[in-house]
């Protein structure tokens, strides 16, 4: 091995665990073919990731439950979000994730898992839609559509001029897909990852159903910085 010597990397010891250097460059290390226990899939034959967000064992379609005795990845029930996240949260995800036998990702796996193997800005490609995932604007044209609005605003953060944004159930935007099968990266609720770069000791991705400024905050790239994060 050798030396960690920084950016770009010239050897595997620069990049993080399951990445090795490919031309300068840290790549999922797919020396696969990796096989995934149910309800995850293999990220480039690298590592394996939950196919939904993580729920608690007692979440149902319009309540994401109280039990947080461990984390699951399933259909159709509201996901577990903290409110703030903070170190707190992560400790309890962290937990959750254990006792489910799994782990958090790692920074650089949720970006390439939700980047893909184009680098692509969004899970979805790199042009924003506020339709494909679960964002403050996503309902917009509905609550007209409801309420009879003819001159629909359906401007950045229109979700806030009807009110109308809202948490869906894991799996409710099948088009909010990376190229493996994983759903939501971008959108619905944030995903925490813990990190030895952000001064907090984790970070926060993917965009929420409630935030501003959606095109830039469900960025693959985005990290929520701010110290008291509400999801």
């Amino acid at each position: 091995r050798c030396v960690t010597s920084g950016d770009p990397c010239i050897c595997d010891s620069d990049c993080p665990e399951n990445f090795v250097c490919d031309k300068g460059d840290c790549v999922p290390d797919s020396s696969g073919p990796l096989d995934c226990p149910e309800g995850m899939v293999a990220i480039a034959d690298a590592y394996c990731m939950d196919i939904y967000e993580a729920s608690r064992p007692d979440a149902t379609a319009s309540d994401m439950g109280n039990d947080d005795s461990r984390a699951l990845s399933r259909a159709g029930v509201i996901p577990w979000h903290h409110k703030p996240i903070d170190s707190g949260a992560l400790q309890d995800f962290d937990r959750a994730c254990r006792a489910a036998g799994k782990r958090l990702c790692q920074p650089a796996e949720w970006q390439h898992a939700c980047s893909g193997s184009a680098g692509s800005t969004y899970v979805f490609g790199e042009g924003f839609d506020r339709e494909t995932c679960n964002c403050v604007d996503t309902f917009c044209d509905d609550y007209c559509e409801d309420n009879q609005i003819g001159d629909c605003a359906l401007g950045d953060n229109c979700g806030y001029t009807y009110d109308c944004f809202q948490v869906a159930p894991t799996g409710a935007f099948p088009d909010c897909i990376d190229e493996w099968g994983v759903l939501d990266l971008n959108g619905n609720v944030w995903e925490v990852v813990p990190s030895e770069q952000d001064a907090r000791g984790f970070e926060v991705r993917g965009g929420a159903y409630n935030c501003a400024g959606a095109s830039e905050r469900l960025k693959c790239s985005f990290n929520a910085g701010w110290s008291a994060l509400f999801a």
